[in-house]
């Protein structure tokens, strides 16, 4: 299945590789950031070969040529296109300077707030039309400078300008409370309680701000925390389950597939490769 999303200077498109398929090597006169949405993905930059971790990505400047390689198993990618045009329009906004030119590092780590923007995208234009997605194209570019590293990246840091998609002060707190105890049964409640928030308020701002809810952004926690456990010798898949704060094996077995489109035996096997 293949979406696309077209806008004046930037675009999006999520599609599937079968197993044994590859696309031909090819160039643009557009960046390019090759996302991996389920597991490690194949890829080739400049004829050169690099196998991508399930935590990142590659991002190519226009002329490099590259290609995209489904080895052992079916493969869904998102690849997000902009042009110099719509980021130098972002810097100049949110920052007030003029960027003369721009590069960034080929190898990126995956980004799941720029992953939910680019989805809210899509779902936008489904519900309100282009226009509304046109009116947020500067976000996108927004997020992209904000997470991606590059030669920019010192001076936008500096800016501290607030970006379009900036969450509340309390945002940073609930990751970091979150962060620190995955491995417990982290509640709403006990959330709340430890801001000294309404539940309510800090449900609808953080959801809001991240693009998922609290408990959500919990169970991606654990799960990218499973998949890294999951890359060492002899691990035992329930043992790793209950480790990260599962008591399910069947939703842990169901979530994970859902995240990264395999079952935990079947990204042991496929990392082992």
């Amino acid at each position: 299945m293949e979406m696309r999303l077209e806008m004046e200077g930037s675009g999006v498109l999520m599609f599937d590789l079968q197993e044994g398929e590859a696309d031909e090597s090819h160039t643009h006169d557009y960046f390019q950031l090759s996302v991996p949405l389920s597991g490690d993905l194949m890829t080739y930059h400049n004829s050169k070969k690099r196998k991508l971790e399930f935590e990142e990505s590659l991002l190519v400047p226009p002329g490099d040529s590259h290609q995209h390689e489904a080895a052992y198993a079916r493969k869904k990618i998102m690849l997000i296109s902009f042009n110099e045009e719509i980021i130098s329009e972002a810097y100049r906004t949110y920052t007030g300077f003029e960027l003369d030119s721009i590069d960034f590092s080929p190898v990126q780590s995956n980004s799941q707030l720029l992953l939910n923007k680019a989805i809210s995208l899509f779902q936008i234009a489904s519900y309100e039309g282009m226009e509304a997605v046109l009116a947020r194209e500067g976000e996108l570019a927004s997020v992209l400078l904000d997470q991606m590293r590059g030669s920019h990246s010192e001076h936008w840091e500096k800016s501290g300008k607030k970006r379009p998609y900036s969450s509340e002060p309390s945002i940073k707190a609930i990751k970091d409370y979150i962060l620190g105890r995955y491995q417990d049964d982290v509640t709403l409640d006990h959330l709340a309680a430890h801001l000294n928030i309404s539940k309510y308020h800090l449900h609808r701002s953080f959801t809001n701000a991240v693009g998922m809810t609290p408990r959500n952004f919990l169970h991606h926690v654990r799960l990218r925390k499973a998949a890294c456990l999951l890359k060492g010798k002899d691990v035992e898949i329930t043992e790793v389950a209950f480790k990260v704060g599962f008591q399910s094996i069947s939703t842990f077995n169901r979530s994970f597939k859902k995240m990264y489109g395999a079952t935990p035996s079947q990204f042991v096997k496929e990392f082992q490769w």
